[in-house]
């Protein structure tokens, strides 16, 4: 019987943990978009985003090869800071978030990242012709 429970509580855990998922808020978005940016993992990365077809995905990469280039340079991402988040008076759904990501090198930039919650998870429009 403790057994039992044991392993139900463990599940139970693991579950709630699960839920907490990333997406969940927008600066969990904003973390794991550039995290997944530092890593390489570019589909990762682009699955925080809007981008929704592939034909669009090679321009993509280009893109955030060339972020993942600069985080490189400037000795990596040590920690990402939310200053603001604007959210829409009239739309819960859109919000614009400000942070600054501070470097290992100890340099600082500030991104602005408009963002809107689709089948409730955070994501960060991707919109070229905007």
């Amino acid at each position: 019987m403790k057994r039992f429970i044991h392993i139900t509580f463990t599940l139970s855990i693991l579950l709630l943990c699960s839920a907490c998922g990333v997406g969940r808020t927008p600066k969990s978005t904003i973390k794991g978009f550039f995290n997944a940016i530092e890593q390489e993992e570019y589909d990762k990365a682009l699955s925080h985003t809007t981008v929704s077809t592939e034909s669009d995905y090679e321009l993509y990469y280009a893109i955030l090869k060339k972020e993942h280039d600069s985080i490189l340079s400037n000795g990596g991402i040590k920690k990402i800071e939310i200053i603001k988040q604007e959210p829409s008076l009239n739309n819960h759904e859109h919000t614009i978030i400000t942070a600054i990501i501070h470097y290992n090198d100890n340099s600082t930039r500030e991104e602005c990242c408009e963002m809107i919650r689709v089948e409730n998870r955070w994501k960060i429009v991707a919109d070229l012709n905007a």
